[in-house]
């Protein structure tokens, strides 16, 4: 299956890349394909929505913005999974990953059928509406392109690492291996 991942977090091996990591340990597991570096979302040019609606209004469906996401697109284009992970900062996804999903809405609707899932860390123990809140607009955004919700993983790390997590670690493995 090939797979593309995106990374929100301003940090390139904190919480979110271990639980993402994992994720993709689980997905190769069992699988010969070959496994895709995740994309930093933090160290691409990615410029934030303009409001000009030429992506609906033109044939091709293609956003006018000339900055990282062309490339972007393509490879999103190749990929039957798609995962996207950020932690959770106030209430909602990192504003990397936020500009990565605001011009999301410049795909063409009928990409394919394509799954995607969401994975996110977060730091205030449950009950917290900012997983919730954050599932609530992924699942969103999912129904408006028409993906297939593949999953959603959060983890609390207020009290423990992802890395020093065994039961978070098995849960993402899992996860990934049940693709």
């Amino acid at each position: 299956m090939k797979t593309i991942s995106f990374l929100g977090s301003p940090r390139r091996n904190g919480n979110t890349a271990a639980l993402l990591h994992r994720v993709l340990d689980g997905i190769y597991h069992d699988n010969d394909a070959e496994r895709e570096d995740s994309i930093f979302l933090h160290e691409k040019n990615i410029k934030a929505c303009n409001g000009c609606n030429a992506c609906k209004l033109e044939k091709n469906g293609i956003c006018i913005i000339k900055d990282d996401m062309q490339d972007l697109y393509r490879q999103i284009g190749k990929s039957e999974l798609i995962i996207l992970a950020s932690p959770i900062y106030w209430w909602s996804v990192t504003a990397q990953m936020k500009l990565f999903i605001d011009r999301l809405y410049g795909i063409n609707k009928d990409c394919g059928r394509k799954k995607v899932m969401m994975l996110m860390t977060y730091g205030g123990e449950l009950p917290n509406s900012g997983p919730e809140t954050v599932e609530k607009l992924f699942r969103e955004i999912c129904a408006y392109l028409h993906l297939e919700v593949a999953g959603v993983l959060g983890v609390c790390t207020e009290t423990c690492e992802v890395k020093d997590n065994p039961s978070a670690l098995q849960r993402a493995f899992e996860m990934g291996r049940n693709i």
